[in-house]
């Protein structure tokens, strides 16, 4: 790098000031055109090193490393972004679309940061005195991947592929085309990028076919996500070894429970049965309630390629048209699943329950059972409704007659104990074969008899987590941190916007809060408002208790076929068993939890964004007739820019804007929970049902905006699909890269 050593000296005198790249080859006495040429070229490569920084106006600069902070973005649609600091303590920090450099969504990256009346404006803070901190990208640290899904287009020069990640906003130029036709999804590897004045460009690694194709859509999602669904194939071999049943060798040391009453009860669609129930007098009083989990440890075994695969994938992905398993097939529905009239091994907890729900006391150990009768939710709701159609074996239903209401004592009890029981409905997708939506439905999920096993799952994961406490040893929890003082707050805040006189500090005035709302029009949005306020759940090697469930003690053992701590705490219970040291440190644990968490994020986010996909396509569908429909729908949040409308029938969300309603000048109040004229006069509030019609659906961006329905004067328009049109008479795109240049 011949000119490094002059410009970081030039830079770092103390009377240095920013100067653009002439004024810098000026004064270093650089002036023939090919030292030029190589001169700006090594500026561009201190700046991705982050030696040098860019300001306005192409102004260069030694960067200010106090003011300085690594952590990830997120981008939004727009192509802006938010910086998420490291340090879990620090607020996070807006990234304006020109401040990105050539960061992607989710790189790690080094910031400048500084002050913006812009930034604070976002926040909804109108006192010019209090700025908030906003950001610029000075140098990509770690890129999150070199691979992006996206739509590949041809113009008759060159060909380019619109990536789906939102926020994406750079086109990537390919050479190869590999004669793959236009409108076909495509994984792609990204090239080195570092000068965001050139195009980015690209390889194609894989045809994942037309974008007509069903279940391209969810194929795409998953491919972007680096998600595989097949399993490698030394992976399916060492799982066939392993579905030639039951040895003896197995069978040792084993409570044999085959002629015991046990049964599975699971949704319609299950084809993997890991729990198993059963009920019977205790001999000392009440009741003895048998959880039977399926033994996969017994199995799959530590460092074996089956366990390195299931550490991979974290967990079971649960899609709008498919499941991507943890396990194999060969394990998950024959060898592990508890299917019924045959022998199966499984590690049971017994819990000795009192007449009034009451745990008295418990055990665990490893068994072997042989399943009487499997059972759907449809089935055991039929029953519990005492409808004589229900088709249940009469032995299963004399032991439903005594569990049912013992349910109900132990969920009754758990409630008065401080359990948080928020109810929020959920939606079923009917997909057609051509894997587009047919009808979108409450969820029909018989609710009653899906407490029934919940209560006892609840049950098993409590007394297991009790029995990895007792035992001193390192162990894994499932842990739920309360809100802290700004969770709370904002729950008081949006409650108090609804009408319900609560400002809530515990748990109990959170039930007493959702109690308040139970029947009323704004019940959902109070249940919404109290959901967004809470942490999110996690796995630690650290017992912190769980808040939501107010149990002490908690953790997840109930579901070792679709997540590995499960199948990890299974492992450490048997070790407590026979006496033994699990081999394994809390450092360990402690990164299988941290490795868990993010792979159970990415299961969630990959679930919701297939749903969202189907969603979209079907009022893409509905803007494009010729007649405008009209929707129910509650507003559920309030933002700068307009109301956020929540459709209670598809769970879909869109926004209202201001500039939308002609009838009155609308802004947001300061707290974000009303909508005021001017004049101050409340015209909407969150939890309030308007009508609305579709305005506009951006299947590109990912978002759907409304207009209310009194507001609607024509049919309105189809938004394009793709944000990059290109001009044919020159093959370029009219927006190709983030920093075209204007024509002036």
């Amino acid at each position: 790098m011949r000119f490094e050593k002059q410009l970081l000296q030039f830079m770092a005198t103390a009377n240095y000031r920013p100067m653009k790249q002439h004024e810098l080859a000026l004064a270093l006495h650089i002036d023939s055109k090919s030292p030029r040429s190589e001169f700006r070229q090594e500026l561009y490569t201190l700046e991705e090193s982050g030696e040098i920084i860019r300001l306005r106006k192409n102004r260069w600069a030694l960067p200010d490393t106090k003011n300085q902070a690594i952590g990830t973005l997120s981008f939004m649609a727009a192509g802006s972004a938010f910086f998420i600091p490291e340090q879990a303590d620090e607020p996070d920090i807006y990234i304006a679309e020109k401040n990105t450099g050539t960061a992607f969504p989710g790189d790690k990256v080094s910031i400048e940061m500084f002050h913006s009346e812009y930034a604070a404006r976002r926040r909804g803070q109108h006192n010019q005195n209090n700025l908030c901190s906003e950001g610029r990208v000075m140098k990509v640290i770690e890129r999150a991947s070199n691979q992006t899904v996206g739509l590949l287009k041809h113009t008759p020069y060159y060909s380019y592929v619109i990536p789906d990640a939102p926020g994406f906003k750079h086109d990537v130029r390919i050479d190869d085309t590999q004669n793959i036709p236009k409108d076909h999804k495509v994984l792609v590897k990204l090239n080195d990028w570092i000068d965001p004045y050139k195009p980015l460009t690209g390889s194609i690694l894989e045809d994942l076919g037309s974008i007509n194709t069903p279940g391209v859509d969810v194929d795409s999602l998953l491919r972007d996500a680096g998600i595989v669904e097949e399993f490698p194939a030394d992976v399916i071999k060492e799982a066939q070894h392993l579905s030639n049943g039951i040895t003896p060798e197995q069978l040792k040391d084993r409570r044999d429970l085959r002629e015991a009453v046990i049964f599975t009860i699971d949704p319609e669609t299950a084809k993997d049965y890991d729990d198993a129930i059963s009920i019977e007098p205790h001999p000392d009083g009440g009741w003895l309630l048998g959880v039977h989990i399926a033994d996969v440890s017994t199995f799959v075994q530590p460092g074996t390629l089956i366990d390195k695969e299931a550490y991979h994938r974290g967990n079971s992905i649960y899609l709008v048209d498919r499941a991507i398993m943890m396990l194999p097939r060969e394990l998950t529905t024959k060898v592990c699943s508890l299917n019924p009239q045959n022998d199966h091994l499984v590690h049971s907890v017994e819990l000795h329950l009192d007449s009034e729900g009451k745990l008295l006391g418990y055990e665990s150990f490893p068994a072997v059972i042989h399943s009487k009768a499997r059972l759907t939710y449809n089935q055991a709701q039929r029953f519990i409704d005492q409808s004589p159609d229900h088709g249940i074996p009469e032995i299963i239903t004399q032991r439903l007659k005594n569990l049912c209401p013992l349910v109900r004592k132990i969920r009754a009890l758990r409630v008065a104990n401080g359990s948080v029981e928020i109810n929020t409905p959920e939606i079923e997708i009917k997909l057609n074969k051509r894997g587009l939506v047919e009808k979108m439905v409450p969820k029909s999920e018989s609710k009653e008899a899906y407490q029934l096993i919940e209560e006892c799952m609840l049950l098993a994961n409590r007394a297991v987590a009790e029995i990895l406490m007792g035992s001193e040893h390192p162990s894994l929890y499932r842990v739920h941190d309360e809100p802290d003082d700004e969770q709370w707050a904002s729950m008081g805040m949006e409650l108090q916007a609804l009408g319900i006189p609560k400002l809530p500090q515990t748990r109990q005035e959170i039930n007493e809060a959702i109690q308040l709302a139970a029947g009323t029009p704004v019940e959902y949005t109070a249940n919404l408002a109290i959901l967004r306020c809470f942490k999110r759940a996690e796995y630690s090697s650290t017992q912190i208790g769980h808040f939501g469930l107010a149990f002490d003690d908690y953790t997840h053992f109930t579901s070792p076929i679709r997540r590995y701590p499960d199948l990890l705490v299974h492992r450490m219970l048997k070790a407590i068993e026979k006496g033994q040291q699990f081999p394994i440190s809390g450092d360990q644990i402690e990164a299988i939890a941290k490795h868990c968490n993010e792979t159970e994020q990415k299961a969630d986010m990959l679930g919701r964004k297939s749903i969202e996909k189907k969603r979209m396509d079907y009022y893409d569908k509905i803007i494009n007739a010729s007649k405008t429909t009209t929707f129910k729908g509650f507003i559920v949040s309030i933002k700068g820019k307009g109301m956020i409308v929540e459709l209670p029938d598809s769970l879909q969300r869109g926004m209202v804007t201001f500039a939308s309603i002609t009838s009155d000048w609308l802004e947001a109040n300061a707290e974000m929970t009303q909508a005021k004229t001017r004049g101050g006069k409340v015209r909407y509030t969150i939890g309030e049902e308007v009508k609305v019609a579709l305005a506009k659906v951006d299947t590109a961006r990912g978002f759907i905006d409304f207009i209310l329905a009194d507001q609607v004067s024509a049919p309105p328009r189809r938004s394009k699909k793709s944000r990059v049109q290109p001009d044919f008479k020159t093959g370029k795109p009219r927006n190709h890269g983030k920093y075209q240049r204007r024509r002036r």
